[in-house]
This record gives C-alpha cells, structure tokens and sequence, in this order.
C-alpha cells in the first residue's frame, strides 16, 4: 500500500481495500492518540482496541491515559450508521470511520434505499472533515448492484489509497 498521506482539515482520505485497510486503520489510529484525541466510528465491527494497545505499548508507558483519548463508536446497521453521523458533533479531532460500506450491504435493506441512506452519510461527512481531518476505510461490495456505493464515497475524496495484496507470480 501506499504511504497515508498527511490529511489536514478539510481533508477527507479514503483507503479501499478487501479488508477496509483495517490493519492500516488501526496503526493510524493509535498514531493519533499519541498525540492526541481521536474519534473513531466502526461501521464494520472491526475496531480492536488490544492491537491498538499493543502498537502503543511499544511507544509509550502511559497507555490508559493514551487509550483514554480514543472515542469509539459502533453501528450495527445501516441506519445505526447514519444516526451515529447525525450525533456526531464537528470537533477539531481527527475522525477515523472503519468500513464504511459494511452495513450497507445488508441485503434485508433494499438497494435504493442503502443509497438515500449514503447520501445522508456523505452529507455528514462533508460536514465533519471541515473541522477535522477525516480518514474512512472501504471494502468493496460483492453485490453488482452496490458498487456504485464505493463511487459515492470516494468522490468526496481528497486521497484515495487502495490496499490490495500482492499476487503471486508463477
């Protein structure tokens, strides 16, 4: 993968991967609370905040007050997703949402109505990467009639990182 570029305010990073970068996404965010607050919101129940004490124990001895600046928050549905988005107050603290696209590829929601609900979300996240910079890790769909989901969000971005692994060579 890509080096994660230096996101600023205003910013918005998307890194697409099968996995949703989720190891990438974990580095990053105790990187973050090394140096400060981090919120992180889980729309794909991949948030694991041991490996995250691990990386940090490696930095620091302080690691309850470190941990302590970490905010997570999980949705479980697609409409948890976006009412987390609606609560979520603009702050001057990096946000970190892990898999985006997870709960939107519920297919007890129909496909229209997963998109209206990916409209409301983007809206938020334009709204929140004006105070903060905002990193938002993707996996792609498998359903062909999702994958326009992907597109919606990584138009907002300002750098998309894709996450693949290497292929082996005959």
């Amino acid at each position: 993968m890509n080096t994660l570029p230096d996101v600023q305010t205003g910013e918005l990073a998307v890194l697409l991967g099968p996995r949703a970068a989720r190891e990438t996404m974990l580095s990053l965010t105790a990187v973050l609370a090394l140096h400060g607050p981090v919120q992180v919101l889980d729309a794909g129940n991949c948030f694991n905040a041991y490996q995250v004490a691990r990386q940090l124990r490696r930095h620091t001895v302080e690691l309850d007050a470190i941990l302590s600046r970490i905010t997570v928050a999980r949705a479980f549905t697609c409409y948890q997703v976006v009412a987390l988005f609606q609560q979520t107050q603009a702050a001057a603290t990096p946000l970190l949402v892990f898999d985006l696209l997870t709960t939107f590829t519920d297919e007890s929601v129909a496909a229209p109505e997963c998109y209206r609900l990916l409209r409301q979300t983007t809206g938020h996240l334009r709204r929140l990467r004006r105070c903060a910079p905002v990193v938002v890790s993707l996996r792609p769909p498998r359903q062909p009639d999702r994958q326009g989901l992907v597109t919606a969000v990584t138009q907002l971005a300002d750098h998309l990182l894709e996450e693949y692994p290497p292929r082996h060579q005959s």
